[in-house]
């Protein structure tokens, strides 16, 4: 493991420093490397386990060059602290001066007592379009990623994980702290510059096809609100129970709908898909600045011939067109190429609809105290496997009661 080094004193150009909501936005929504996971509102809806922190970066002028959702997770008993900044920090990633801007940071997480921290930042190393997923996923010899030559490579990317080596962050491995809700692997859906035409126009005729089926077949898609919720979290579990990843309680659902649902100064939109009134399909999905993001989707095994969850993505792209997003985040896919694996039909039909996969920079992780981040590492994921344990008896005593 890279263990920080003491950095050679220097003088810094920025610092950091708590800030407000109203602050945070207005950075926020004029960066294009904005995300749901760094809004004040995902931080409260996440609040449970872990405390918040709203801070921005200010130059010698007091300009605002940067902003971050700090999560902090505290050692029981100690006043010591693990963070994780998600989907961020939200900075000048391109031109700004990152050595500066790391160096800020990691003086007011040692001034919070923070003994190491993980940031995700919002950037992509390499892609594929659709052609290129679909010929690696037919090619036998091809199983990861890794293998395929990428059709773009993002300088960005590269320039970030550059300074964050020299920094000394190393690079973690997938798991651990981060969880499904941080995928190195994900598909994009561009719009900026496409009507609705030429975005259903690119997806391959069959997808059109199910969506034309959908609509004859009698699917309605509708906007859900709070009150959807229980019918919601009880088709996520079984999508959860099917496909083999872990499922959350009721709360975790009512606290993001509270925290986005209303009142958000982005877009949030919980899409549901109904055929004779049997709850089919389900996906939410979230907006910060000019990129869309999935948030969870969620399908039922009864009635699949009728593709509604073709119909809620082709509604889905409608709502983003309109609220002016450039990009839509479909959400992760896995790293595995194998056309006889679980994960290629999902693969497939993302390729199908017209997304690319992007391999995002990842997990990457500062050590400031290696003493404590040695337990700390030791004890996460027995914490995470009792947790896990108490969520599915807590879920279990709901169906009985229910029934």
């Amino acid at each position: 493991m890279t263990v920080m080094n003491p950095a050679s004193p220097r003088t810094l150009r920025t610092s950091v420093r708590t800030i407000d909501a109203e602050a945070y936005w207005s950075y926020l929504a004029t960066s294009p490397y904005a995300g749901y996971q760094q809004t004040p509102e995902w931080g409260r809806a996440r609040s449970g386990e872990w405390r918040p922190e709203l801070v921005g970066w200010f130059d010698e002028l007091e300009n605002l060059v940067g902003v971050a959702l700090i999560r902090y997770r505290d050692l029981p008993g100690l006043p010591w602290s693990f963070a994780i900044i998600p989907q961020g920090p939200v900075v000048d990633w391109e031109r700004g001066d990152l050595a500066d801007l790391l160096a800020s940071l990691r003086d007011h997480l040692r001034a919070r007592r923070v003994f190491s921290v993980c940031i995700v930042p919002p950037l992509s190393l390499r892609r594929w379009g659709p052609g290129a997923v679909k010929s690696a996923l037919a090619d036998p010899l091809t199983t990861r990623w890794s293998q395929v030559e990428p059709e773009a490579v993002d300088p960005v990317g590269e320039r970030a994980a550059a300074a964050l080596g020299e920094q000394g962050w190393h690079r973690l491995a997938q798991g651990g702290v981060l969880d499904s809700s941080q995928p190195l692997y994900n598909v994009w859906l561009p719009l900026r510059g496409r009507s609705e035409e030429e975005v259903l126009g690119a997806m391959t005729r069959a997808w059109r096809k199910n969506i034309r089926k959908a609509e004859r077949d009698g699917v309605v898609v509708v906007e859900g609100d709070r009150s959807d919720l229980p019918a919601v979290q009880r088709l996520y579990t079984e999508t959860a129970d099917r496909q083999g990843f872990e499922t959350h309680p009721l709360e975790y659902f009512e606290a993001m709908w509270d925290a986005l649902g209303t009142r958000y100064p982005g877009h949030f939109h919980l899409h549901l898909a109904f055929h004779d009134g049997d709850l089919l399909s389900a996906n939410a999905t979230a907006q910060a600045g000019h990129r869309a993001q999935g948030v969870f989707a969620a399908n039922g095994s009864v009635k699949r011939q009728i593709k509604a969850s073709n119909a809620v993505y082709a509604q889905i792209i409608r709502q983003a067109l309109a609220d002016g997003a450039h990009d839509f985040d479909i959400g992760g896919v896995a790293d595995s190429l194998d056309a006889d694996g679980p994960e290629a039909g999902l693969l497939l039909y993302k390729a199908d609809m017209g997304g690319e996969v992007r391999e995002y920079l990842g997990g990457w992780e500062l050590v400031l105290m290696p003493a404590l981040h040695s337990a700390f590492s030791r004890l996460l994921p027995v914490y995470a496997r009792a947790r896990g344990m108490a969520v599915r008896a807590s879920q279990a005593v709901r169906g009985r009661v229910r029934t």
